[in-house]
């Protein structure tokens, strides 16, 4: 048995050794046809090349000097990249088109967006520590080199995922229309349309997918990377708070993600739009029917960072031969969003509710009017402010009557502080009895000035978010939109800052003014010493808040206090007669009380002073014993 195993392998071996001197005759190459640059000189590494579904094309190297031909680096690139293998290579050049407004540069490799100039706006630069000025540099977005703007997908016969980042588009400009075309084999071609017309900072965009529509497979996701510009002033009520990320789906309402720390938002529903925004410029992806969801995500940078904000969006693509898209890219001009009939006002930040409400539909139209007649925004700012002041006068004109009936007590008042001394509970209690017996509210002033209370938080979120006001100047402010810095320090005071707003520090004074005129009008502070004090500190604590604000906030804060004043001194001249009010409030006397507004609150403070005071002199007596 051994010996016929034996014989067996002799005889194989006999046969493999005949074979190989035929293959050796007849069809192996001739030493000259064979070189070390040839790709038969090492099949094993070509082959398991071709068999790795991972590998990309292959490159030699000082360790394995391989050196494969166009025609094996085309079939390698058409196993990882399918039908748009031949897109993989090109050339990368920029492309122009342009209208009136703008200036976009596109790249030829991946047939996105490079670099969109503003023709009609420029950014706000700093010369040295104490001047600034509006600068020759025009407003750039989407200018970051490290940003993304590409689809990805999975196609069917390809081994890797397709990014449209790397490949390249051949460039068809015909008048403002830009087609980018990115050719496959067997008739596909993934293929980008971009048409300007005049005067218009909205685009029409288009994707047409021939051929790949069958060979997709899964989801085609857009994939935006954005990295924010600093366009504005430094300041910590500017761009770094108002800068954000927006979407809207279609059946509901605007979404925000959060201004001042990182924060995700994503939904599976259909989405009408996505928006990355700075303060005052925006860049936004419509639409024409809808998205099949998105994931929006937004990351604040560090102070020293070139750049404001990182932003980055996942938005779900139909997959349809033709999809139709428009994108915005400009200002927040809330006229010209509000035209597209899509909600896209819902970007410039005039706050939330009731305050957004005031803003859009009463506060904006008024100032626009006001505007086109005075041709200055600082002149409408101004009129803004008298037309505000009229129209609350009635509330006003209630408030002064109020203290004009407190000022009437103040002869009883006096008594009261004589009869208690230093007893500040008791007279206290004593007082608020008084203001039920003659019918007199201490709140009565402070209601109507509450009344106000939206409209001037309106007014807080009107100025800084109105482009109107970017880069106008008025009085000694160079820019309304941020502080004003006529004032310069050479050190830089914490949370203060290394300026004075000279608008700020006005209102300022003009508020301790009229604090202390209606002190020894009226005593508002029931007796009690610290009252004298806090209501001569709060003004002061505004100076540091209010100190890097926009200076057309600040402006309109001066003019409106500087109204109240003149509204308060001529009511009280001409309006109310002080020798009639305290007739009429002595009268109240004798007359049967009535349940006001605020007796029911007035009942309860009586009360809890009341008890307060008992409780204070109990302790007094626990003491002594």
């Amino acid at each position: 048995m051994q010996k016929k195993t034996d014989l067996n392998t002799i005889i194989g071996l006999g046969l493999i050794f005949v074979l190989f001197l035929i293959w050796s005759k007849f069809y192996a190459p001739k030493p000259s046809e064979v070189d070390a640059n040839s790709p038969i000189a090492d099949t094993t590494q070509i082959d398991q090349a071709a068999v790795d579904s991972t590998t990309k094309p292959l490159e030699p190297t000082e360790a394995t000097p391989i050196a494969v031909n166009d025609s094996i680096t085309n079939l390698l690139n058409q196993r990882q990249y399918g039908d748009l293998a031949p897109a993989f290579s090109g050339e990368d050049k920029d492309v122009t088109v342009e209208n009136k407004v703008m200036k976009i540069t596109f790249s030829t490799k991946g047939g996105a967006i490079k670099q969109i100039m503003m023709k009609n706006h420029v950014k706000t630069v700093i010369l040295d520590e104490k001047t600034r000025e509006k600068g020759t540099v025009p407003v750039t977005l989407f200018d970051n080199p490290a940003n993304q703007f590409e689809y990805q997908f999975a196609l069917n016969g390809a081994t890797e995922k397709i990014s449209t980042s790397k490949l390249y588009f051949t460039p068809t400009l015909s008048g403002n229309t830009l087609t980018l075309t990115a050719k496959g084999l067997n008739g596909t071609n993934f293929q980008q349309t971009y048409k300007l017309d005049e005067d218009t900072y909205l685009l029409d965009y288009q994707l047409n997918l021939t051929g790949l529509t069958t060979k997709i497979n899964g989801p085609i996701n857009l994939h935006i990377e954005n990295y924010l510009d600093k366009l504005e002033l430094p300041s910590p009520y500017g761009e770094q708070m108002h800068a954000t990320a927006y979407f809207k789906p279609v059946d509901d309402d605007t979404e925000r993600l959060s201004q001042r720390k990182e924060d995700e938002a994503s939904t599976d529903k259909p989405v009408k739009w996505v928006s990355h925004s700075n303060q005052f410029f925006n860049t936004s992806l419509i639409a024409k029917e809808s998205f099949g969801g998105a994931t929006v995500k937004v990351s604040p940078l560090d102070q020293e960072s070139e750049s404001l904000k990182y932003m980055e969006s996942d938005i779900i693509i139909p997959t349809k031969e033709v999809i139709a898209m428009q994108l915005y890219t400009g200002p927040n001009n809330f006229e010209t969003l509000r035209s597209y009939k899509v909600g896209l006002d819902d970007i410039v930040p005039y706050g939330w509710s009731i305050f957004g409400t005031i803003n859009r539909w009463l506060i904006r139209p008024m100032f626009n009017f006001l505007n086109s007649i005075v041709g200055h925004v600082g002149l409408a700012i101004l009129l803004l402010t008298l037309l505000v002041k009229l129209a609350v006068y009635p509330l006003t004109l209630k408030s002064l009557k109020s203290q004009a009936k407190m000022r009437a007590l103040k002869p009883e008042l006096d008594k009261l502080k004589k009869k208690y001394g230093d007893d500040q509970q008791g007279y206290s209690a004593a007082s608020m009895k008084l203001y039920q017996e003659f019918g007199v509210s201490p709140l009565g002033g402070c209601f109507p000035m509450m009344l106000q209370m939206p409209i001037w938080f309106a007014l807080y979120r009107f100025f800084p978010a109105s482009i109107s006001f970017r880069q106008k100047s008025f009085l000694w402010a160079n820019d309304l939109s941020t502080f004003d810095d006529l004032i310069h320090f050479t050190n830089k005071i914490p949370v203060f800052g290394n300026h004075i707003s000279l608008f700020t520090l006005l209102w300022v004074v003009s508020i301790l003014i009229y604090t202390w005129y209606n002190s020894k009008q009226v005593d508002m502070t029931q007796g009690n010493p610290m009252m004298k004090y806090i209501q001569y500190i709060m003004p002061l604590t505004f100076l540091f808040v209010l100190n890097s604000y926009a200076a057309a906030l600040t402006a309109y804060m001066l003019f409106s206090n500087t109204f109240n004043i003149a509204q308060t001194l001529i009511t009280k001249q001409f309006v109310i007669n002080d020798d009639k009010v305290r007739a009429e409030v002595l009268s109240n006397k004798d007359k049967p009380k009535k349940k006001g507004r605020f007796s029911g609150f007035q009942e309860k403070m009586a009360k809890a002073v009341e008890e307060q005071r008992k409780i204070q002199e109990q302790q007094k007596k626990d003491g002594k014993k």
